[in-house]
């Protein structure tokens, strides 16, 4: 009997030895993540804290899936504002108001984000932070004839020793059309602010807009280490119309729309689909007459 209590005690020695190696096995497994902020304050009254989790898998980096994101308003984790999962990029976005943003901000005027990788059965936690002034942007549209546009925009930025905005001097502000996938560049690629914080354009003429003319332009600062990203939008009639004569994209070319295509494309394809679709037909017709000569051999 004593021998029988001996194995059984053994037996459970090692199966809680397993165990235990198991669940150490599993923790050292486990991936651990990276976490990036970025801040865009938007000139229409919105900002975002944009988060993403991502690893480093070899020489590669890969997303974060399937992880929650705690945004903080301290450091110490004690004050939450929201958790998000994340998509199938390892990214999320948090939407503030300009109220809902006053709450990150401190008596010297800085704006401090925390956010942490919540840790699950694959990832290990993770954290980050991110801390930023405030910026403005302002743009006036001048349109002194037909033919001469001006695009002229002031940058200010925060000034923690005199507790005031302030132009802001020698910084890099991109200029451009909103389109699809991307901005359409006017000017350089980059436009260096004066000592007023200023930057003059002047605005092409020939920039396809809507059925009306209309452009969505954009200036903005884009991911400064002190300021973040801030963007300034406005829909202008500076536009060549969508259906002026002179547009190409309302004419039947490469670069129109899909219902301006080329008529020899238009031919072409159609021939090519009514071949393939006349062709299955066939042999579906070929292979419906060969069931029914089986049926009336048999």
């Amino acid at each position: 009997m004593r021998t029988m209590k001996n194995i059984f005690s053994k037996l459970m020695l090692v199966a809680v030895s397993v165990l235990i190696a198991g669940n150490i096995a599993t923790a050292q497994e486990k991936i651990a993540p990276k976490l990036r902020l970025s801040y865009i304050k938007h000139m229409s009254g919105t900002s975002e804290i944009k988060a993403r989790a991502y690893s480093k898998k070899g020489k590669e980096f890969e997303p974060c899936m399937g992880v929650t994101i705690g945004f903080y308003k301290d450091a110490d984790e004690e004050q939450l504002y929201k958790k998000q999962d994340v998509d199938h990029m390892g990214e999320t976005t948090v939407l503030l108001s300009e109220q809902d943003a006053s709450a990150f901000r401190d008596s010297t005027g800085q704006y401090h984000f925390y956010a942490k990788i919540e840790k699950n059965t694959k990832y290990k936690s993770a954290e980050a932070d991110l801390a930023v002034m405030s910026a403005t942007i302002d743009a006036e549209f001048k349109q002194e004839n037909d033919s001469t546009k001006v695009l002229k925009a002031t940058l200010m930025v925060y000034d923690a020793a005199s507790k005031k905005m302030i132009p802001g001097a020698s910084m890099p502000l991109k200029c451009g059309v909103k389109r699809a996938l991307c901005l359409l560049p006017v000017g350089k690629e980059l436009n260096n602010t004066n000592d007023q914080g200023q930057i003059e354009l002047s605005f092409p003429n020939d920039i396809p807009g809507d059925k009306d003319g209309n452009l969505t332009i954009v200036v903005k600062l884009e991911e400064d280490d002190n300021y973040g990203t801030v963007m300034f939008e406005k829909t202008v009639k500076w536009g060549v119309p969508l259906l002026h004569p002179d547009n190409p994209l309302a004419s039947r070319s490469l670069i129109g729309s899909r219902n301006n295509a080329p008529w020899f494309m238009v031919v072409v394809i159609s021939s090519i689909l009514i071949a393939i679709w006349g062709y299955l037909c066939y042999i579906v017709f070929g292979l419906y007459k060969i069931s029914k000569s089986g049926h009336a051999g048999s």
